[in-house]
């Protein structure tokens, strides 16, 4: 390279002439007669219009020719320049430099500038750390509108809890809170988090409510609960005994079931059995196919807590939270269990317990002509009293 030797820009390639990122993170590192060649670059970019001599830099910036050829190598090697050459004329290419943020970001180049000017003060150019903060920037939707006019009036979303009105609604039912502080915060999330209205989380709570008490975990259940596909594959007992478990509370539910099997009254221990199995969040639907199973598999008209657990874990074990996959996880546990006696027999039965004999992983079917008769007329009776509708 001589002074006399032409160079030319990139067409195109104005670069801004803001020097911050330059001085604050740069020129520790380059040097001063590096950032002035760099200045004047940017200061006589012409848009890659004609050509010059190095001379004119020379004589600008008052440097000999290496020293300028040192500077340039400088800035090639920190990426602030591109240099070419073609059969008869140089071609300089300008780059932006880094954002601070960038720049440190980039662990070379950090270390570098670490070497120059000690950690602290590397530390003390790092930007703010906003994860932690709560962001309040508004999306461009909300500021324009379609016709790209700036609208700034509040949008009212999907998500926003009027605990006014839910509260209004509580009082037209008669419904109540068990704990309000806890379980209004847990129904604004459950808004937030599926995107309902107020409205739509007062229905689910509603329909998932025991003795008019809201329970926000037995919402959050129906809201994840699988889309059955109607009552596809079912028998037409199946389909009777689906139909009245999705339209009772268990203790009506029980009723019917009772009153089928010539029992009238629903003693305080059942009733404790159903509200215990409200507590462990399983909606209605549930317990009343866990209900009309213990009494499709026993000689007795009333609930028994070990054999009504039994099932409770069953279904739990599952992960069976509607009406339909609490019946087929119900069938095919039985019938599995059922296939035990071709494995052969299994041990004693525990007469103490009130567990069914078809609970146990081991059990052989043993049911005698004239136990499998009385089954037989327990489940039709049942069966005619829920096609009745408890009527």
């Amino acid at each position: 390279m001589k002074p006399i030797d032409d160079f030319s820009f990139v067409k195109n390639n104005q670069v801004s002439k803001d020097m911050t990122n330059l001085i604050r993170v740069y020129l520790p590192i380059v040097g001063s007669d590096a950032v002035v060649v760099y200045q004047y670059l940017t200061s006589f970019y012409d848009g890659g219009q004609g050509r010059h001599k190095f001379a004119e830099i020379l004589n600008h910036t008052l440097f000999d020719l290496p020293r300028f050829e040192a500077a340039l190598a400088v800035l090639t090697g920190m990426d602030l320049v591109a240099f070419y050459q073609d059969l008869s004329n140089y071609v300089i290419e300008l780059k932006e430099p880094l954002t601070a943020q960038d720049f440190l970001a980039n662990p070379v180049y950090r270390r570098l500038l670490e070497s120059h000017i000690g950690d602290a003060a590397v530390a003390e150019l790092e930007t703010q750390d906003l994860s932690q903060l709560r962001n309040l920037s508004k999306k461009f939707s909300q500021v324009f509108s379609d016709k790209g006019e700036v609208d700034l009036q509040p949008l009212q979303t999907k998500t926003n809890f009027d605990l006014d009105s839910f509260k209004q609604r509580m009082t037209l039912d008669g419904l109540y809170f068990g704990n309000e502080k806890q379980d209004v915060i847990a129904l604004n999330n459950l808004s937030e988090r599926y995107q309902l209205t107020w409205f739509d989380v007062y229905q689910l709570a509603k329909e998932t409510s025991s003795n008019h008490k809201i329970l926000p975990k037995r919402i959050l259940v129906k809201l994840q609960q699988p889309q059955e596909s109607d009552s596809q594959g079912f028998s037409h007992e199946e389909e009777v005994i689906l139909r009245e478990a999705k339209s009772s509370t268990p203790e009506n539910f029980l009723a019917k079931v009772k009153m089928g099997l010539g029992a009238v009254t629903t003693t305080a221990k059942e009733k404790k059995i159903l509200a215990d199995l409200v507590e462990m969040d399983f909606l209605d639907e549930v317990i009343n196919i866990m209900v009309v199973y213990y009494f499709k598999r026993n000689q007795s008209a009333t609930l028994g807590r070990n054999a009504m657990m039994s099932l409770a874990n069953i279904v739990s074990a599952n992960k069976a939270t509607s009406a339909e996959a609490a019946l087929r996880v119900l069938s095919q546990h039985s019938q599995a269990y059922s296939k035990a006696k071709n494995r052969g027999a299994g041990p004693a039965k525990q007469t103490s317990s009130s567990v069914p004999d078809w609970s146990n992983p081991d059990y052989k079917e043993e049911t005698s002509p004239e136990e499998q008769v009385k089954l037989d007329e327990m489940k039709r009776q049942m069966l005619q009293q829920l096609e009745k509708g408890g009527d």
